[in-house]
């Protein structure tokens, strides 16, 4: 009986850890379209509205889902609270925010480099440097949807089958 119950609880434990590993599979190519319509939506205030720096941070905090309404609010809170300037706010931010995602290095070296380069030119510069990110973004996102599905379902495979190889080992 308490080999059947040890038995079980090896392959869930493995199956659970396939399941939350082919998770940031699935979830990057998303986090990916989330950013993108960050940047438009930043474009947007940019072009036509026009407002403050801190106040677009914050309406996005509001308007994004998680996990980046996180970086958002970090971005705001850090340019509010502590003074940072708007450049180092931002890479400060990406670092705090990025380890919670699916996201890999080449998506964060994008949104340095933009945030580099946002509000130290005027609209129409600013706009070109926007749409530049949201190409790489979108270059990005291709490669992930075809990493996932290249990888999504064996490694949820994997981890049911590692739980039954070690159990049929220890039998």
């Amino acid at each position: 009986m308490i080999h059947l119950i040890g038995a079980m609880l090896i392959v869930f434990a493995s199956t659970a850890t396939g399941l939350l590993l082919a998770k940031r599979y699935r979830d990057r190519p998303r986090e990916i379209r989330q950013w993108r319509s960050a940047l438009q939506s930043i474009e947007a205030e940019i072009v036509y509205g026009r407002i403050p720096v801190d106040q677009m941070a914050e309406d996005l905090a509001l308007q994004m889902p998680l996990p980046l309404s996180n970086f958002f609010d970090t971005l705001h809170d850090q340019m509010i609270s502590e003074r940072l300037p708007l450049q180092t706010a931002w890479s400060h931010s990406i670092e705090q925010y990025w380890p919670g995602t699916a996201l890999k290095q080449p998506e964060k070296e994008i949104m340095i480099q933009f945030g580099t380069t946002l509000g130290t030119e005027d609209a129409e510069n600013q706009r070109k440097h926007i749409q530049l990110a949201l190409a790489h973004l979108e270059r990005e996102e291709q490669e992930a949807r075809q990493s996932q599905k290249a990888n999504e379902k064996m490694i949820r495979s994997l981890g049911f089958l590692a739980g039954i190889l070690i159990v049929l080992l220890f039998l």
